[in-house]
C-alpha cells in the first residue's frame, strides 16, 4: 500500500470513529428553491406570477410554518459574504424599515431567522460565471448529438414545470424541487457537460469546473458558519446549486443532511 493512501485510510478510520462514539453532528437543510422575483438570470426563462399577491403571500406563510419546525439557530443565503447590504436590510427590517421584495431572500431567509430572533443572517455565496453559450456552440460546431438532445430534453422538461408553477402552491413547487431523484438528475445533467469539447479546447470540462468551484467555494463558506454540534442551518439556495451542497454535507463527518420535503410534505 502506498504511504500516503494508508495515511489517509488511518486518519478516514480515526474521524469516523471519534464522530461515532460522539454521536453528536450540526443538522444541515439545503432548501433549493427557485426565484421568486423572476430575475431571468437562468439559462431558463420564466414567467411566475407576482409572489407578492395576497394569495402567494399565504402560500409563503404556509412554508414558512412548516419550515419553521425545523428550529434553524442560523439562516444561510445565497449572496457572497462581502455582501454588506444583505446584512444591512435584515437590520432594518428588524426594526420595520425595510419593505420585503418578493425576493426568496426576503421572502423566506429574513422571515424566518426574524422569527426565532436571529441577529443576523449568514451569507455564502461565491460568484463565478458559467458559460453555458461556450458549451452549446462547441457541442452545435463537432456536432455531439447526444448532448444536444439531452440538453433539449432536459430544458423543455423545465419549462414545463415552471410553466405548470403558476397553477401549484410554493409548497408543492419546493417539494418538486428538492426531491432527491430531481437533485440526482439535476448532477447527472450539469456531468455531461465535460464531454464538449473544441480541439485541444476542453470547453465543458472547464465551465463544469468553474461550477464545481463555485460550490466548493459555497461549501467552504456554509462550513465556516457550522460552529457547533448543536447547530441547526437552513441554507437556501437555488434548486441547481443543491445537489453538489448536498453531497458535501453527506460527507462530512461532523454534519448530518436533513432533507427539507421531511418538512414540506404533510
Amino acid at each position: 500500500m502506498k504511504p500516503l493512501l494508508g495515511i489517509l485510510l488511518v486518519i478516514s478510520a480515526f474521524l469516523a470513529g471519534a464522530f461515532a462514539q460522539s454521536q453528536s453532528k450540526a443538522r444541515v437543510m439545503i432548501l433549493g428553491v427557485y426565484h421568486f422575483d423572476n430575475p431571468n438570470l437562468d439559462y431558463v426563462k420564466s414567467n411566475l406570477d407576482d409572489h407578492l399577491s395576497e394569495k402567494r403571500q399565504q402560500q409563503v406563510a404556509e412554508v414558512l410554518e412548516m419550515l419553521a419546525k425545523f428550529k434553524p439557530t442560523k439562516v444561510v443565503l445565497e449572496a457572497p459574504p462581502e455582501a454588506l447590504r444583505a446584512q444591512q436590510n435584515y437590520d432594518a427590517y428588524l426594526k420595520g424599515e425595510f419593505k420585503l421584495t418578493a425576493n426568496e431572500i426576503h421572502q423566506l431567509g429574513y422571515r424566518l431567522a426574524k422569527q426565532f430572533n436571529h441577529k443576523q443572517v449568514y451569507l455564502a455565496d461565491h460568484r463565478i460565471g458559467m458559460d453555458i453559450e461556450a458549451v452549446m456552440a462547441a457541442a452545435r460546431k463537432n456536432g455531439d448529438k447526444v448532448f444536444l438532445e439531452t440538453f433539449q430534453k432536459v430544458i423543455a422538461e423545465v419549462t414545463d414545470l415552471q410553466k405548470k408553477q403558476n397553477s401549484m402552491t410554493i409548497r408543492e413547487s419546493l417539494v418538486i424541487y428538492n426531491d432527491p431523484k430531481l437533485q440526482d438528475r439535476a448532477r447527472d445533467f450539469y456531468l455531461q457537460l465535460a464531454r464538449i469539447r473544441d480541439g485541444e479546447k476542453f470547453v465543458g470540462a472547464d465551465v463544469l469546473s468553474d461550477w464545481y468551484k463555485r460550490n466548493f467555494r459555497i461549501f467552504t463558506n456554509i462550513n465556516q458558519i457550522v460552529t457547533s454540534p448543536e447547530d441547526r442551518v437552513l441554507v437556501i439556495f437555488g434548486q441547481g446549486h443543491a445537489p453538489i451542497l448536498r453531497e458535501m454535507v453527506r460527507s462530512c463527518a461532523d454534519m448530518q443532511l436533513v432533507e427539507p420535503n421531511d418538512y414540506l410534505i404533510r
